[in-house]
């Protein structure tokens, strides 16, 4: 309640000022003004409060920026022009003040807000008869809500399927982090080194925040984020150290958050906190973070909060039930047994999906995560703050994934395929989607394009590589298990070999356990087996496999995961080209006699898959040879002879002759090579030889004379002949 005589004031103040003041829309009045504040002021007490100034101008100016700059949300440049208007209506105000009256303690540089602090009542008096300011705010207490979740919400294999928040910046406010914590890359300082994820920790004055946080809680919570988005970095803001702050010290980390936007890439703001009030539908009238959430979301950035540990059934702390904020309550990821709580709540037992017993639920409330029990960064804690930072962190996810979605876009893929959670009739039966970040990823993206036979990717090229992924892929009625293993997530492709030769098909690089088969055939039940493997050995039990393939011949390639793995698929290939060419010779018989003429013929042979370009024979004659003749296309330099056949097709062949004698007796051995450009593995059979003896032409034996009786009658039987043919 207000105190009746300070209405009756206020009212003849507002009045007086219809008539001397510019009027303002939506103008602070008493009913603005926490009763507290009142009292204590008029106990002559000075008081902290969060003033609110009137930006409606300020917002259609930067309306009307966004639609010029074609932008759908406040980029950098109207950022900081939305800061300086802040700055002027502001510093207008506090201008007639002196500082008796007021002093600044806080300037919310990107919010039309200032934490103030007002000395007496006329000072108060006097800010509210300034038509600028819109609303008052106290300054009240807020606490970090404390109290095996990954695979529960699908996060392993979203990861595995490539989706880790890879780019975002979640900003986590709490009660500083430990950096040098393991679970964020050992950091040194904010950044250093490298794989350092915390890119910034500060404390409620903007400073950097030491590794030495008073509470664990703000660690547990941060690290559950870098949990659930492995890619992500982190941002930390002391707001509330030692585990209690203020919402002024709240509103000053959003407001950072937004002034640093750009800076470390934020998107997405997690605050595992709240002031233990229970609010029975959404607040936005009265509540110092509607201003802060709203120009939050203009920058883009997703806010999300903790509903709160007080056991409400149909109500949420705030900031969680701020409209704009994704509201987070607790389950159960596994039965962990009976648990007490204190003097909130006892669970006498406990079930996965389970809502626990100090959640704050309602019918608002935006959704369910992990909370109890979860351990991250080597901390374990029971807490809506516990399952806050599993929806921050899938945020992170799907902005990353799906960065030109609207926040509206993100929430809705959040709950609309969340598992639908009912509370016990004893608390109202109210049903919540409970986070199931891989249906979130998977609504999305449906099943991949190529998950059916029919349905194949067509990949060209005697090489390349391609990502995929084979999230929500199914295996279909008649489909073979590929290398004989049980998979149920395979993901199909399509490739004609442009010509033959040896073609390596892998996995390597994957992310996952893989099973990769080769096939052809034209439908799934008809299949030929060419080629599979489960795993050849890489690391990453990824799989690969080699064969002769033909030109012009269709091969059906599938990928699956072992017992239905999936993640990111980085499939390979590689088409050689591949001869075997084989060199035959054949030559005289031997010996063979000084002089004479002898033929070799050398016939070459392509038993390989492939053709084989630039086929060269090269024949080196004996030392001691004379070449005779070699033929046309050839050539010869000393005493080498060298034959180019061209291409040589697949079982095509090709022969060459050379002739040659030899000037001396003795064994001689012909021997030739056969080359290509095209790669031959087997160069066992690229050479031949032939070896033979040659020797001296024969001689006359010498003889005895003939009789004189001998050679009288041999001339008379010429003679006889001669006459008898009629020459004389």
């Amino acid at each position: 309640m207000k105190s009746s005589s300070y209405i009756v004031y206020f009212s003849l103040l507002t009045a007086s000022c219809s008539i001397f003041c510019t009027p303002f829309a939506d103008a602070a009045t008493l009913a603005d003004v926490p009763e507290t504040i009142v009292q204590k002021l008029d106990a002559g007490i000075s008081q902290d409060i969060i003033v609110l100034y009137d930006d409606q101008d300020v917002e259609k100016e930067s309306v009307a920026m966004r639609r010029n700059r074609g932008v759908a949300h406040d980029d950098d440049v109207i950022l900081s022009y939305k800061a300086g208007r802040y700055k002027s209506i502001k510093d207008n105000v506090t201008a007639v003040f002196s500082p008796a009256e007021a002093e600044t303690v806080t300037d919310y540089s990107h919010l039309p807000m200032r934490f103030l602090r007002i000395k007496s009542r006329a000072a108060l008096d006097k800010f509210l008869l300034r038509p600028e300011v819109t609303a008052i705010y106290e300054d009240r207490p807020v606490y970090q809500q404390l109290a095996s979740s990954l695979p529960f919400i699908g996060q392993p294999a979203a990861a595995q399927a490539g989706f880790t928040g890879s780019g975002q910046t979640v900003l986590v406010i709490d009660s500083g982090i430990d950096y040098t914590n393991s679970a964020f890359g050992s950091c040194t300082a904010p950044g250093v080194p490298a794989g350092c994820r915390v890119v910034a920790a500060v404390d409620a004055n903007g400073l950097i925040d030491l590794a030495t946080p008073t509470s664990n809680h703000g660690t547990n919570v941060a690290g559950i984020v870098a949990g659930v988005a492995p890619g992500a970095n982190i941002a930390s803001y002391n707001a509330i150290p030692g585990g209690t702050g203020s919402s002024s010290s709240i509103v000053n980390a959003i407001n950072w958050g937004i002034a640093n936007k750009s800076l470390y890439g934020i998107t997405t703001i997690n605050m595992s906190l709240g002031d233990n009030s229970n609010n029975t539908a959404p607040c936005s009238t009265g509540n110092v973070y509607t201003t802060p959430i709203n120009n939050a979301r203009k920058a883009k950035i997703l806010p999300v909060a903790a509903s709160g540990n007080n056991g409400f059934t149909g109500g949420i702390s705030t900031p969680a039930c701020t409209p704009g904020v994704i509201s987070v309550g607790a389950v159960y990821d596994s039965a962990i047994g009976g648990w007490d709580y204190g003097t909130t709540c006892t669970d006498s037992t406990s079930a996965t999906d389970k809502i626990t017993c100090f959640s704050n639920i309602a019918t608002f409330l935006t959704l369910l995560a992990p909370g109890a029990q979860i351990t991250a960064a080597g901390i374990t804690d029971f807490g809506t703050s516990q399952a806050s930072p599993h929806v921050a962190g899938a945020v992170a996810v799907l902005r990353a994934a799906y960065p030109a979605d609207s926040l509206t876009n993100t929430a809705t893929r959040l709950t609309s395929t969340g598992v639908s959670v009912t509370s016990d009739s004893t608390r109202g039966s109210i049903t919540i989607p409970r986070l199931n970040l891989l249906a979130a990823l998977g609504t999305v993206m449906g099943v991949p394009a190529n998950d059916l036979f029919s349905n194949h990717t067509v990949i060209n090229g005697a090489s390349s590589q391609i990502t995929a992924s084979n999230l929500n892929a199914t295996k279909e009625t008649g489909e073979p298990n590929h290398a004989g293993v049980i998979g149920g997530k395979s993901v199909w492709w399509n490739w004609t070999a442009p010509s033959s030769g040896v073609i390596t098909l892998d996995t390597h690089g994957s992310n996952f356990d893989t099973v990769l088969a080769v096939y052809t055939g034209t439908v799934v039940t008809g299949l030929t087996s060419v080629a599979f493997n489960d795993n050849d050995g890489s690391a990453g039990n990824t799989s690969g496999v080699s064969f002769v393939a033909q030109a012009g011949t269709t091969y059906q390639i599938a990928v699956d995961g072992v017992n239905g793995a999936v993640g990111q698929i980085l499939l390979n290939w590689s088409l050689a080209l591949q001869s075997d060419l084989a060199l035959g010779m054949t030559g005289p018989l031997t010996p063979i006699s000084t002089g004479e003429i002898v033929s070799y013929n050398l016939v070459v042979t392509n038993n390989g898959p492939s053709s084989a370009a630039s086929v060269t024979i090269t024949d080196t004659a004996p030392a001691g040879s004379v070449i005779d003749t070699i033929p046309p296309g050839c050539t010869e330099a000393t005493g080498t002879i060298s034959c180019s056949m061209g291409t040589l097709a697949a079982g095509g062949s090709a022969t060459a002759n050379i002739t040659l004698h030899f000037t001396s007796p003795g064994d001689f051995l012909n021997s030739a090579q056969v080359s290509a450009t095209t790669a031959d593995p087997l160069l066992s059979n690229n050479s031949a030889a032939v070896s033979l003896t040659t020797t001296a032409p024969a001689e006359p034996v010498p003889g005895m004379p003939l009789p004189l009786a001998v050679v009288a009658a041999l001339s008379l039987s010429l003679l006889t002949a001669c006459g008898t043919s009629g020459k004389k």
